[in-house]
């Protein structure tokens, strides 16, 4: 069915006189019915009392004749009367346009009742003109105008009643003429319509204008107003939503703008459904459908997947919705249906209407592009991958090559610290275009930041190809950024694998990729790589019970003084002798318990055992010498363990000079200004604060600015290249001279020979950490050798 409301497009002519004049278009509502139009129409009249047979005639001929003027073609008219009854319904069927008149109201509705004209026009599929009365009848629940004298004033004059039900706008026509009406002395909009209103809502509307409302969809075109709650506001051209405030009203039509599939409201004591907006691709769906809460949801119940029915049924009894609108203010679900395209996202809002308490507004809206897509990349995010991916695998022929690849760009964090988050995100963009180039994925995604995964021919997969994706140079005007794309890359043997356990791999592939010159950047997935991340997850449970029985065992490096060889501090390190594994590399376990957040656990337990050591020592007034404990950067966020180093210290009596922390490069570029506040702190306390493997990441010297580290480690990637290259020798007799000048004193780590040790020495290095004095010791071994 598609519907007109006017108030009227035939110019005004007295009673009983008729001459031909053109109709009135001046919002194109003939151009919109021309769109609906048979090419030749039979139509039907419903006249607004069948006695009054000239008037009738007249209108007829003035319809035929606007109609015929603006090439509407017209086969028949037929009339109805009160003799119809018996011939209604064929009638009905035979009509392409029924056209509802204009004249008395009251007296109109009154014949469409006798004739039962309501339940005839049930899934009527053709046009319904309504013009001045015909527009009035056509509502739910009529408003009654008074139009003669004595209705105004008559307190027995039925003002609302129930019409067809077609709609629920409940128009007043010939805005100009009613205006400047008065009736029974009232005046007819100040004193009989505006105190109607309340609680309700009504559209006065100009001759010329119209509503037009097909598949759901209310529109609007002309000039009118809405009168509500005692109150007069413009009625603007274009989508409308009846029920809906007007302050509403221009936030369901951005709505509808986005792609709403539905848009309905909900009676709550009857069960009756209003839809004002319903996607052409659901017709099919709701074809024949009751006008019924329970009708329409069943129907959409049917379409959701199986995992999701129930609780959408359970949870859509309008008790429930109720109870979580009185909760929380708002009921929202995202459910899931299958469609011939695929998995589709739709998200579920109900709200209350303002002014309609037994109403409720329901919003289905489609949101597969929402979250099944990367807002940046237009790329599928994690759960729209996962799905199109499972679609994909469970269709792969068994002759197909297929693997999965996540990549990861080595050092994305960098690029943002020096280029900005603007060029961190062309560096994304590259990402992705680059893996379009060189590996041709047939399905990609975003996991997030510069993380993506797809999917790809086991062809494309080339050294040369992955080589050439690996290695990528970021150019923005004058500068260059050399960066890598590491991939880990998971082959897909079957149609019955995961999606969830093929990305686990892939992306553990990527984790085992080695460091360092002339490694590959890419990876595949293996057994071996399987049986290490078990083990790495058997670790992770039994950390927690190696520490309660003892397994982990403190470990300390000497420091001597680099002229005379003399022990000046240690560096505390970790062993775990697993009752399984037997001693398990920190290298392994380390990364681990810190990807967990469990690393303060563990620095809390070698903080203790460290003070537990320089304290009794000093109590047995035996030799004492600072320890350095190496702190993670999660325990700069957990302010009970850094408050309670402190409380330890004072428990214990302890000099705060002999407890250092030890804060790597990459940690220390992490922190956050609470967190540099706790480090001063320790630092004014007495505590000392080591800068370690100086030289290992690329703001150095800004770092040396910042902060005023006592100590400064050179990293052993340096000292190794002692005797080899000039060049990092440079770069260490520079440190020195540098640490000395801003107050700080240098430790050399990883000294291994002689002739690193006097090359070291020449220079004035304050501090030898290495194999060329002591080994990582247990706790009795190290007493013994500070004993000697």
């Amino acid at each position: 069915m598609v519907l007109f409301l006017t108030s009227s497009f035939i110019p005004y002519q007295e009673p009983g006189e008729y001459k031909k004049t053109p109709p009135e278009d001046c919002y194109g509502f003939f151009d919109d019915l021309k769109k609906e139009w048979p090419d030749s129409a039979n139509v039907l009249f419903v006249p607004a009392d069948p006695t009054l047979i000239k008037d009738n005639e007249n209108q007829i001929q003035q319809v035929i004749d606007a109609f015929e003027y603006k090439d509407l073609k017209v086969a028949e008219v037929k009339t109805l009367d009160d003799n119809c009854n018996d011939a209604l319904k064929g009638l009905i069927a035979w009509s392409d346009v029924i056209y509802m008149g204009g004249g008395h109201a009251p007296t109109q509705l009154a014949f469409m009742k006798r004739i039962g004209l309501k339940d005839a026009l049930t899934d009527y599929p053709g046009i319904i003109i309504g013009l001045s009365a015909g527009s009035i009848n056509a509502a739910y629940d009529v408003y009654l105008i008074p139009e003669l004298e004595g209705e105004a004033a008559d307190p027995n004059y039925v003002r609302f009643t129930d019409g067809l039900d077609l709609t629920n706008i409940d128009m007043i026509p010939h805005a100009k003429t009613m205006k400047d009406a008065v009736i029974d002395g009232l005046r007819f909009i100040e004193d009989i319509v505006l105190p109607d209103s309340y609680g309700r809502r009504f559209y006065l509307v100009e001759d010329g204008s119209y509503f037009k409302s097909k598949n759901g969809k209310t529109k609007f075109k002309g000039v009118g107003q809405v009168i509500e709650d005692g109150t007069i506001s413009p009625l603007k051209e274009g989508p409308i939503i009846p029920y809906m405030g007007v302050i509403e009203q221009p936030v369901v039509r951005a709505l509808l703008s986005e792609g709403y599939d539905i848009v309905m409201t909900v009676n709550t004591t009857n069960d009756v459904c209003e839809i004002y907006h319903l996607d052409e691709k659901l017709l099919s769906v709701f074809e024949g459908a009751k006008l019924t809460y329970k009708d329409i949801f069943f129907r959409i119940a049917q379409r959701i997947v199986d995992d999701e029915r129930d609780a959408f049924v359970n949870e859509s009894d309008l008790s429930f919705i109720r109870d979580e609108l009185a909760e929380r203010g708002n009921f929202v679900r995202t459910v899931h249906i299958d469609t011939p395209l695929g998995r589709r996202a739709k998200n579920i809002r109900v709200k209350e209407v303002p002014g309609y308490p037994d109403w409720l507004l329901f919003m289905f809206l489609d949101v597969t592009t929402v979250i099944d897509h990367d807002w940046m990349t237009d790329e599928y995010t994690r759960t729209g991958f996962m799905d199109r991916a499972r679609l994909f695998i469970s269709e792969i022929s068994p002759l197909g090559h297929f693997s999965l690849v996540y990549t990861n760009v080595n050092g994305f964090k960098a690029v943002n610290e020096l280029f900005g988050d603007k060029n961190g995100d062309l560096v994304i963009f590259q990402t992705r275009d680059v893996i379009r180039q060189y590996l041709k994925p047939v399905i990609m995604g975003r996991l997030e930041s510069d993380h993506f995964v797809f999917i790809t021919e086991d062809k494309n997969l080339s050294e040369e190809n992955l080589k050439a994706l690996c290695n990528q140079v970021f150019r923005i005007e004058n500068k260059e950024y050399n960066y890598e794309i590491r991939c880990g890359i998971f082959s897909i043997h079957n149609s019955n694998m995961d999606v969830a356990h093929l990305i686990a791999g892939a992306k553990l592939a990527e984790k085992n990729i080695k460091t360092g010159k002339g490694s590959l950047l890419y990876a595949y997935y293996d057994d071996f790589m399987k049986e290490n991340y078990v083990k790495q997850r058997f670790l992770l449970a039994d950390f927690e019970r190696g520490l309660n029985e003892n397994e982990f065992e403190p470990y300390y490096q000497p420091i001597v003084d680099a002229k005379t060889g003399e022990i000046v501090s240690a560096e505390m390190l970790i062993r775990w002798h697993h009752k399984d594994f037997g001693m398990v590399s920190p290298a392994v376990f380390i990364p681990v318990i810190e990807s967990e957040g469990k690393i303060s656990v563990l620095d809390n337990f070698i903080v203790n055992r460290g003070m537990e050591l320089i304290a009794r020592r000093a109590y047995q007034k035996k030799k004492v010498v600072p320890c350095a404990i190496n702190l993670s950067r999660v325990d700069f966020y957990d302010t009970f363990f850094i408050e309670s180093i402190m409380e330890r210290i004072n428990d214990l009596n302890i000099d705060p000079s002999m407890i250092r922390f030890e804060v790597t490069e990459s940690a220390y570029t992490d922190l956050e200004a609470k967190s540099m506040e706790y480090l001063n702190n320790m630092q004014s306390y007495g505590i000392k604060i080591l800068l370690d493997d100086y030289g290992s990441g690329m703001s150095s010297l800004s770092m040396l600015e910042d902060f005023n580290f006592d100590i400064i480690k050179l990293d052993l990637g340096f000292i190794r290249k002692i005797g080899i290259n000039e060049k990092a020798e440079s770069i260490i007799i520079t440190t020195i001279g540098l640490a000395h000048m801003i107050g700080a004193t240098v430790t050399a780590e990883g000294v291994e020979t002689k002739e690193q040790l006097d090359f070291l020495k020449s220079y004035d290095c304050d501090y030898i950490q290495g194999y060329y004095f002591y080994k990582p010791m247990p706790e009795k071994e190290f007493e013994e050798v500070l004993d000697k």
